[in-house]
């Protein structure tokens, strides 16, 4: 687990619905690969420009090591009470 606070550039995640003015930053990355099993988690807050946190994301691309190499990608956005609001693949 790597808990970081690094602004990202939001064209690399066009599909998360981040409002309009607000930043999105990576808070947490985690990447493990066991029981054939390759997981990538990454974990954002979105903020708006005085920084106050208003959504979290968790995006996730798991991928099977072995063929047929099958994946489970997609998103979820929670508010600040933890409540799933969005959510896509």
């Amino acid at each position: 687990m790597t808990i970081k606070n690094d602004l990202v550039d939001q064209a690399n995640f066009g599909y998360l619905p981040v409002g309009v003015g607000n930043l999105l930053f990576c808070v947490e990355s985690n990447s493990k690969q066991s029981k054939g099993q390759d997981k990538d988690d990454d974990f954002f807050e979105e903020r708006t420009p005085d920084g106050e946190a208003v959504a979290k994301y968790h995006v996730w691309h798991h991928m099977s090591t072995y063929p047929p190499f099958g994946t489970n990608a997609g998103w979820k956005k929670f508010n600040i009470y933890g409540e799933v609001v969005a959510s896509g693949k």
